[in-house]
């Protein structure tokens, strides 16, 4: 979907060719509406900076490690993760939201190092997953003090590692509960808080692992993954709603709430449930369900112009056809028929309706 300025202006060029708006109103009108935000290569250059600034720090800490006392060590990790964060307060006051998140994002990456290598400065037996966790407290702590998408997204990242330690994989109900399940609803309403793109993608993929932890707490069951499929498929049409209404980057949760109902309802046909319970497929009819559905998500991500979404139609609709092929047992040449027959196809309406565009 075009940008709020885009579309303007390309109805304010219609409207002028019509005579319902003087040409010399163009510029003024066109000036008063500002300008999306885009990630330019400058502050893309200063994230990376300042990420392998951390990660500098912490590395050069870790090379004179040996050579300094215990006391020293802990000083020099509380002092650099102050300054940091203090610098990232100063950022903020002075009115640099660039400067004062990257700053924030540093100082949550020093203050995991710091959990770790305080415990080895005074021999303290730790658990790594608790230190995961503390440290993904401790940057969403930060983030919400200093609206630093950068340090929530640092602090999903740590919980995430929190909750993959020593995971205990399709255990049934014994399977402990993520701590994703209550840092992602938080990660999202961040994300659509503050405009995030980088905030978005990596809550709406924890929100999607989240679905696949209850999947795998219910056993894997057919009738559990059609129904989070389901869920899945309502998420998207929220997030399609808010982003018809132009909340910055809920197009971002739109695209992968589809690539998540679209995949778990693929993999629901691969358990028993459909037909006979001793048959690991569900049958064509799933197969030709998983056709419409991804022909249906191709052509909705091409009527809302959503990139992300018409990729995941896309390469659902290959998915889908290749299970097709291979349940009907074709040998290559004639699944390379088939697939030349539909390229062909495809073509041709291609071209039709191109021409039927041009005459029009």
């Amino acid at each position: 979907m075009a940008g709020y300025k885009e579309r303007v202006t390309k109805d304010l060029d219609l409207w002028i060719a019509a005579g319902h708006v003087a040409a010399d109103k163009r510029a003024a009108i066109l000036g008063s509406i500002p300008d999306a935000r885009r990630l330019d290569a400058a502050t893309a250059l200063a994230w990376v900076g300042g990420l392998l600034l951390g990660i500098a720090i912490i590395a050069f800490i870790g090379a004179n490690w040996d050579g300094m006392p215990k006391i020293a060590r802990f000083a020099v990790l509380i002092t650099v993760f102050a300054a940091c964060a203090g610098a990232g307060a100063w950022a903020a006051h002075k009115a640099r939201p660039i400067a004062s998140n990257i700053l924030l994002m540093i100082a949550s990456v020093v203050f995991a190092a710091a959990i770790g290598l305080t415990g080895q400065i005074f021999d303290i037996a730790g658990d790594p997953k608790a230190a995961a966790y503390a440290s993904g407290i401790a940057a969403l702590a930060l983030a919400l003090a200093g609206r630093s998408t950068g340090a929530a997204t640092v602090g999903l990242v740590f919980i995430a590692i929190g909750d993959f330690t020593d995971r205990q994989w399709f255990s049934g109900a014994e399977s402990e509960a993520p701590w994703m399940l209550f840092a992602a609803p938080l990660g999202a309403f961040l994300a659509l808080r503050w405009g995030s793109a980088p905030l978005a993608h990596v809550t709406a993929l924890a929100i999607i692992y989240c679905f696949g932890w209850f999947a795998g707490r219910m056993e894997a069951d057919a009738g559990v993954f059609l129904f989070l499929a389901l869920l899945l498929g309502a998420a998207a049409a929220g997030a399609r709603w808010l982003y018809a209404q132009e909340r910055a980057f809920s197009g971002v949760f739109f695209g992968w709430f589809t690539a998540g109902a679209l995949l778990f309802f693929a993999i629901a046909g691969y358990l028993p449930w459909f037909g006979d319970e001793n048959s690991a497929n569900a049958g064509l009819a799933h197969r030709l369900v998983w056709l419409l559905a991804s022909g249906g998500v191709l052509a909705l991500g091409r009527f809302d112009r959503h990139a992300l979404v018409t990729a995941v139609g896309v390469l659902s609709l290959i998915g889908a056809v290749c299970a097709t092929l291979m349940d009907l047992g074709l040998d290559l040449m004639a699944a390379a028929g088939v697939f030349l027959l539909c390229a062909i196809a495809a073509l041709v309406a291609g071209l039709m309706l191109r021409r039927s565009k041009t005459h029009a």
